[in-house]
Protein backbone atom coordinates (compact mmCIF):
# COMPACT_ATOMS: atom_id res chain seq x y z
CA UNK A 1 0.00 0.00 0.00
CA UNK A 2 3.26 1.85 0.04
CA UNK A 3 3.41 3.24 -2.97
CA UNK A 4 -0.56 3.61 -3.63
CA UNK A 5 0.12 6.73 -1.41
CA UNK A 6 3.16 8.01 -2.68
CA UNK A 7 2.24 8.14 -6.34
CA UNK A 8 -1.25 9.36 -5.21
CA UNK A 9 0.49 12.73 -3.52
CA UNK A 10 2.94 12.63 -6.14
CA UNK A 11 -0.09 12.53 -8.70
CA UNK A 12 -1.91 15.57 -6.26
CA UNK A 13 1.18 17.51 -6.89
CA UNK A 14 1.57 17.19 -10.54
CA UNK A 15 -2.34 17.51 -11.11
CA UNK A 16 -2.04 20.87 -9.17
CA UNK A 17 0.92 21.92 -10.74
CA UNK A 18 -0.20 21.59 -14.12
CA UNK A 19 -3.48 22.76 -13.45
CA UNK A 20 -2.27 26.03 -12.07
CA UNK A 21 0.80 26.62 -14.92
CA UNK A 22 -2.42 25.86 -17.53
CA UNK A 23 -4.80 28.41 -15.59
CA UNK A 24 -1.78 31.09 -14.99
CA UNK A 25 -1.83 32.72 -18.19
CA UNK A 26 -5.41 32.35 -18.46
CA UNK A 27 -8.62 35.06 -17.96
CA UNK A 28 -9.67 35.18 -14.14
CA UNK A 29 -6.97 34.92 -11.26
CA UNK A 30 -9.92 33.75 -9.03
CA UNK A 31 -10.67 30.28 -10.73
CA UNK A 32 -7.04 29.36 -10.09
CA UNK A 33 -7.26 27.92 -6.59
CA UNK A 34 -10.46 26.13 -7.52
CA UNK A 35 -8.87 24.46 -10.86
CA UNK A 36 -6.20 23.59 -8.86
CA UNK A 37 -7.69 21.82 -6.11
CA UNK A 38 -9.76 19.92 -9.39
CA UNK A 39 -6.18 19.41 -11.14
CA UNK A 40 -5.14 18.02 -8.19
CA UNK A 41 -7.88 15.33 -7.22
CA UNK A 42 -7.50 14.19 -10.85
CA UNK A 43 -3.90 14.01 -10.36
CA UNK A 44 -4.44 11.94 -7.40
CA UNK A 45 -6.57 9.59 -8.63
CA UNK A 46 -4.60 9.20 -11.40
CA UNK A 47 -1.64 8.74 -9.60
CA UNK A 48 -3.43 6.21 -6.70
CA UNK A 49 -4.67 3.87 -9.70
CA UNK A 50 -1.09 4.32 -10.93
CA UNK A 51 0.78 3.07 -7.30
CA UNK A 52 -2.67 0.06 -6.72
CA UNK A 53 -1.12 -1.54 -10.28
CA UNK A 54 2.12 -1.31 -8.96
CA UNK A 55 1.65 -2.57 -5.47
CA UNK A 56 -0.29 -5.40 -7.21
CA UNK A 57 2.66 -5.96 -9.42
CA UNK A 58 4.98 -5.93 -6.42
CA UNK A 59 3.30 -8.39 -4.40
CA UNK A 60 3.11 -11.13 -7.25
CA UNK A 61 6.68 -10.88 -7.57
CA UNK A 62 7.62 -11.20 -3.96
CA UNK A 63 5.10 -14.51 -4.12
CA UNK A 64 7.24 -15.72 -7.13
CA UNK A 65 10.43 -14.96 -5.49
CA UNK A 66 9.22 -16.53 -1.67
CA UNK A 67 8.01 -19.84 -3.78
CA UNK A 68 11.45 -19.67 -5.93
CA UNK A 69 13.42 -19.45 -2.47
CA UNK A 70 11.48 -21.92 -0.46
CA UNK A 71 12.65 -24.32 -3.17
CA UNK A 72 16.15 -23.75 -3.72
CA UNK A 73 15.82 -23.78 0.42
CA UNK A 74 14.43 -27.15 0.20
CA UNK A 75 17.12 -28.09 -2.52
CA UNK A 76 19.63 -27.18 -0.39
CA UNK A 77 18.56 -28.90 2.41
CA UNK A 78 18.15 -31.95 0.22
CA UNK A 79 21.61 -31.42 -0.84
CA UNK A 80 22.72 -30.87 2.84
CA UNK A 81 21.39 -34.39 3.85
CA UNK A 82 23.13 -36.19 0.81
CA UNK A 83 26.17 -34.53 1.68
CA UNK A 84 25.95 -35.13 5.80
CA UNK A 85 24.73 -38.90 4.64
CA UNK A 86 28.13 -40.50 4.83
CA UNK A 87 29.59 -39.04 8.16
CA UNK A 88 25.88 -40.12 9.56
CA UNK A 89 26.33 -43.47 7.49
CA UNK A 90 29.92 -43.68 10.20
CA UNK A 91 28.71 -42.31 13.11
CA UNK A 92 25.59 -45.10 12.85
CA UNK A 93 28.66 -47.69 12.46
CA UNK A 94 30.65 -46.64 15.56
CA UNK A 95 27.71 -46.84 17.49
CA UNK A 96 26.75 -50.31 16.74
CA UNK A 97 30.25 -51.69 17.42
CA UNK A 98 30.57 -49.81 20.97
CA UNK A 99 27.15 -50.88 21.56
CA UNK A 100 27.96 -55.22 20.16
CA UNK A 101 31.36 -54.33 22.08
CA UNK A 102 29.38 -53.75 25.17
CA UNK A 103 27.02 -56.18 25.03
CA UNK A 104 30.24 -58.25 24.65
CA UNK A 105 31.43 -57.15 27.26
CA UNK A 106 28.42 -57.48 29.90
CA UNK A 107 27.45 -60.80 28.75
CA UNK A 108 30.90 -61.70 29.39
CA UNK A 109 30.92 -60.13 33.19
CA UNK A 110 27.50 -61.93 33.37
CA UNK A 111 29.08 -65.42 32.32
CA UNK A 112 31.67 -64.84 35.44
CA UNK A 113 29.06 -63.67 37.87
CA UNK A 114 27.12 -66.97 37.00
CA UNK A 115 29.72 -69.15 37.59
CA UNK A 116 30.82 -67.20 40.73
CA UNK A 117 26.91 -68.14 41.70
CA UNK A 118 26.94 -71.44 40.15
CA UNK A 119 29.98 -72.18 42.53
CA UNK A 120 28.54 -70.50 45.33
CA UNK A 121 25.00 -72.32 44.93
CA UNK A 122 26.96 -75.84 44.87
CA UNK A 123 29.33 -75.21 48.09
CA UNK A 124 25.99 -74.21 50.22
CA UNK A 125 24.19 -77.46 48.66
CA UNK A 126 26.96 -79.58 49.87
CA UNK A 127 27.10 -78.03 53.06
CA UNK A 128 23.40 -78.00 53.47
CA UNK A 129 23.49 -82.40 52.33
CA UNK A 130 27.22 -82.33 54.99
CA UNK A 131 24.73 -80.83 57.97
CA UNK A 132 21.78 -82.93 56.73
CA UNK A 133 23.94 -85.88 57.12
CA UNK A 134 24.89 -84.95 60.63
CA UNK A 135 21.24 -84.39 61.73
CA UNK A 136 20.43 -88.03 60.54
CA UNK A 137 22.96 -89.37 62.25
CA UNK A 138 22.18 -87.76 65.38
CA UNK A 139 18.66 -88.75 64.76
CA UNK A 140 19.76 -92.02 64.54
CA UNK A 141 21.84 -92.36 67.67
CA UNK A 142 18.51 -90.71 69.24
CA UNK A 143 16.99 -93.67 67.85
CA UNK A 144 18.89 -96.39 68.48
CA UNK A 145 19.56 -95.37 71.90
Amino acid sequence: MGKAIKFTLLGAAIGAGAAAAKSRGGDSAGAMPSKAAKGAGCGALAGGLVGAVFDRRAKKKLKRRMRLAAMVNAGALVEAARAARPAIEKQSRKARKAAMKAAMKAAKETGRKARKARRRAVAAAEATRESAGHLVEAGRHKLAS
